[in-house]
């Protein structure tokens, strides 16, 4: 049984078909420095994908202090994010910034199948 294409098409379906919400997804690629004028650049790349979001959070620090999390599922198809997520990474939703903390689980075979993200806000 091949797990990536048995199991790939079901993440397709219920990310972009079922459950779609528009994200842009930033895969963080690096940074250069550039010694003649001291300047870093950082380089990013913007997927513009469909996501399964699956809850918003809102925890309390003590006092007036609030931490909001995104917990969302993300497929790894040609028409998905075809990389492996990592915490460098961030995503925009609903007019917001959400720094990527957390990619557990990931599911894959001889490819990689969908990830579950969880991201704080910015």
């Amino acid at each position: 049984m091949d797990i990536s294409n048995t199991f790939l098409p079901v993440a397709i379906e219920l990310i972009q078909n079922v459950f779609p919400t528009p994200i842009t997804y930033t895969r963080r690629l690096g940074a250069s420095y550039d010694p003649a004028t001291g300047d870093v650049t950082e380089s990013t790349q913007d997927f513009n994908i469909s996501a399964g979001v699956i809850s918003r959070a809102r925890v309390e620090e003590g006092g007036v202090g609030e931490t909001y999390s995104l917990t969302l599922w993300i497929d790894h198809s040609a028409t998905g994010m075809p990389h492996l997520p990592t915490t460098a990474d961030s995503v925009e939703y609903d007019a917001t910034t959400w720094k990527v903390i957390e990619v557990n689980p990931t599911y894959s075979s001889k490819s990689l199948i969908a990830s579950k993200i969880v991201a704080r806000a910015d």
